[in-house]
């Protein structure tokens, strides 16, 4: 009988790659598609995921035991005062509220010179009357809205309104009723020092940080760089430190006042003026030479003195200002660029959570936290949910075909995770650049396919071995029984 030429189907070993030698070779080389989708597999080899670190920064925003901190996750899920402080316009409201009192603390400054609120003009009473009770019945609204009041004390913008409620509550309030009680007039107390205390309240133009990322991304920037900078004006000090010292061995000596003056005119010996010590020296060098105040003055002093002074302040302008300072604002920039691109990418990932979280809970109809292609098929059904795609910069028709390839592996079906799908979803934002990473990932999927195609190719050869050696086998038996026939005839 003929044999099947091995041979022809023979691939390259490989020894990394782990072959199924168990007899359900042919169900899987011609299995039909599974009823279940299979778990994505996240790299080809289970212990070089060289996505792992990437992986870990966006599960941190899509975990939920990771969650960042939510007072709303405190509040009860049902009733009037939850639905109050959970809504945005409530939020709003109190925002403007607190920069109308912010403004109101520059006219009460300016116009209320009474010492207490019993003196006052109407005007300011019932100013501070409707925002002493609107701030009040914020904090109250908050703190019913708690599910365990406890809870209260462990979230710190609600203690930081509570203590400005108290100050407010103090004065001008409390102070007015004492004195009442004492017959009137003024109490003995620093009230100046307590007028100061209103300032606190200009302190809830903190609260503005949270709805204007913008100014959180400058404020982090700064803290950023406050080490760049620490180190910039380190050496800043150092440059000063050695061209004072060099100022005062070269600057010439000043003889007395009159003789300064008879000769220099007003502006008297530039060592008495600009170079009489050491820090002296300094802290004219950084005002005139740093700073660049007023520099034609000190330079046209020195040049008519010393011309040795004259070259080492050029020097000075050309390193601490034109250098020192111009470098202190390129580390700036670079700084405050680098952590606003961190902040956007972290705003775009929440937005994204946002949108889609709730939307991918509606889709998952078997509940098993994964997307699948018949599942994901229904996201381009629902209109909200290619608004939400078109608000965060995503091409629907790239997405559509970059889902053909994942939620497919060789044909079969599989299911992706949530994190997958927006990490997906991020990756095709509009703008995006593509990085080595990128190119990698993709060689990486390839590198996968070629290896699953062979080792398929691997099992079907294993498989014609196999046949070979049955008819081997056969052929073998054949031989036997016709020799045995032979020797009969």
């Amino acid at each position: 009988m003929a044999k099947v030429a091995s041979s022809d189907f023979v691939r390259p070993e490989q020894p990394n790659v782990a072959v199924d030698n168990g007899e359900n070779a042919d169900a899987d080389l011609m299995s039909p598609t599974h009823s279940k989708p299979l778990p994505r597999k996240k790299c080809l080899f289970e212990f070089s995921d060289t996505e792992a670190i990437k992986e870990k920064v966006r599960a941190a925003k899509f975990d939920k035991s990771k969650r960042p901190y939510d007072v709303k996750d405190n509040y009860h899920e049902t009733g009037f005062f939850q639905w109050i402080a959970k809504h945005e316009r409530f939020e709003n409201c109190t925002l403007a509220v607190i920069v109308i009192n912010a403004f109101w603390i520059s006219v009460d400054t300016d116009g209320n010179t009474a010492e207490t609120m019993l003196d006052a003009k109407p005007m300011y009473i019932v100013a501070d009357s409707l925002f002493f009770g609107y701030f009040l019945v914020e904090v109250i609204t908050r703190f019913i809205a708690f599910k365990n009041k406890r809870d209260c004390l462990k979230d710190g913008w609600f203690k930081f309104d509570f203590v400005l409620v108290l100050l407010y509550a103090f004065d001008p309030f409390t102070i007015a009723i004492v004195s009442k009680a004492q017959g009137g007039g003024a109490l003995d107390l620093p009230t100046s020092v307590l007028r100061l205390c209103r300032l606190a309240r200009l302190s809830r133009l903190v609260r503005m940080l949270r709805s204007l990322p913008e100014l959180m991304i400058m404020i982090k920037g700064m803290l950023t760089a406050s080490l760049s900078v620490g180190y910039t004006l380190g050496l800043l000090m150092v440059i000063t430190y050695v061209f004072g010292i060099a100022m005062r061995n070269l600057v010439p000596k000043a003889g007395t006042d009159d003789e300064c003056t008879e000769k220099w005119g007003e502006d008297g010996c530039i060592e008495n003026t600009f170079f009489s010590s050491v820090p002296e020296a300094m802290h004219n060098l950084i005002i005139f030479g740093t700073f660049l105040d007023d520099l034609s003055f000190y330079m046209w002093a020195v040049k008519a003195q010393s011309p040795a002074c004259l070259v080492l302040s050029w020097c000075y302008v050309a390193l601490a200002s034109l250098t020192v300072m111009n470098m202190l604002i390129g580390v700036l920039c670079e700084v405050i660029s680098a952590v606003a691109v961190e902040e956007n990418e972290s705003l775009m990932v929440d937005r994204v959570h946002d949108k889609l979280g709730s939307l991918m809970e509606q889709l998952d109809q078997n509940s098993d936290g994964t997307l699948s292609w018949d599942e994901f098929k229904g996201v381009l059904e629902f209109p909200a949910a290619l608004k939400c795609l078109e608000d965060v910069h995503v091409d629907v028709g790239s997405l559509i075909d970059m889902a053909e390839d994942t939620f497919f592996e060789d044909g079969d079906p599989v299911s992706v995770s949530f994190e997958d799908f927006m990490s997906m979803v991020l990756d095709l934002r509009g703008g995006q650049q593509a990085t080595v990473a990128d190119i990698l990932r993709s060689g990486k999927r390839f590198t996968q396919k070629i290896m699953n195609v062979t080792n398929r190719l691997n099992k079907c050869d294993e498989k014609v071995q196999a046949q070979n050696e049955r008819v081997d086998a056969m052929d073998e038996k054949l031989d036997m029984i016709l020799g045995a026939l032979q020797k009969e005839e």
